[in-house]
């Protein structure tokens, strides 16, 4: 019996939450391989709709770069691994482990299981279309609405200090900078740029549970020392901004949080009005 398997591609949209989004799905078989991708245009695979590219998703060029990339690499007879050696035909099993090794930053493709009913040729698009539908569409209209009020509190202290009027202001700015060898990016909230970085400004929402907590915490400071040290920002110039009531404050985890994360940058939390509009007025007196 021929084994047909399945990976989902998926999209981190935040790297330091690290809540992967299932945006598409892979069936290989010996027999052949089929795909389907979120935004793309019917009947022409590999062609994205910008207008239907999730909210979520922080670079549109990104998303586009990805999907034209897999849907090249899966329909190729072979692929040669980053590692090296001989090339690897799409009927090997190893054609999809070598092409899940390419995947960099926010974009991964993980192996996810396996089809148990006999999949011939001819029905490997109606299995891509199912699965599809099941793991990809239905998980995403499936996930809870976004909570705004941090946003929503966010924005309203931006005009009311006439920083978000800045001539040099920017919403989602990216920023590129390099760790051990590889470019990566992250995509900040706003920022203050004519060319060069004046502030960078997150947003961060510290999770509820321990584990997660601490993946968080140490992928903001993971990001913020590879800025710092690489001296694209100095730690004055990256605003930190979370939202955090006097009992949350004092729980262990959230407290160690804090006080990391104050150390490497000017962590400004909204529930504190004062300070808040401090940081934000100063700013926005920036030339």
């Amino acid at each position: 019996m021929k084994t047909t398997k399945y990976f989902l591609a998926k999209y981190i949209p935040d790297m330091h939450r690290f809540e992967p989004r299932n945006i598409g799905v892979v069936i290989w078989s010996p027999l052949g391989i089929e795909a389907r991708f979120l935004a793309e245009n019917l009947g022409r695979p590999g062609d994205v709709d910008g207008r239907s590219i999730p909210d979520w998703v922080t670079s549109h060029n990104a998303y586009r770069q990805w999907v034209r990339y897999w849907r090249d690499a899966l329909s190729e007879n072979s692929i040669l691994p980053l590692r090296g050696g001989e090339l690897i035909p799409a009927s090997s099993p190893a054609f999809m482990d070598a092409l899940r090794e390419t995947a960099q930053g926010n974009f991964m493709l993980l192996e996810s299981g396996a089809v148990m009913d006999q999949v011939g040729e001819e029905d490997l698009p109606a299995v891509a279309n199912q699965l599809f539908a099941q793991l990809v569409l239905e998980a995403a209209s499936a996930e809870e609405p976004k909570d705004r009020s941090f946003e929503a509190r966010c924005d309203e202290l931006l005009m009311k200090t006439q920083l978000k009027a800045h001539p040099h202001f920017k919403d989602r700015y990216p920023v590129k900078y390099t760790r051990g060898g590889v470019e990566e990016e992250y995509v900040f909230s706003h920022a203050l740029a004519n060319g060069t970085i004046e502030r960078l400004f997150q947003r961060f929402s510290i999770p509820k549970t321990k584990g997660r907590i601490q993946k968080s915490r140490d992928a903001m400071a993971w990001t913020l020392e590879s800025l710092i040290n690489g001296k694209v920002v100095t730690s004055d110039q990256a605003v930190l901004i979370v939202d955090e009531t006097p009992e949350r404050q004092s729980e262990t985890e959230v407290e160690k949080t804090l006080r990391l994360l104050g150390g490497m940058s000017r962590l400004v939390n909204i529930q504190n009005t004062i300070q808040a509009e401090a940081v934000f007025a100063e700013a926005a007196k920036l030339p």
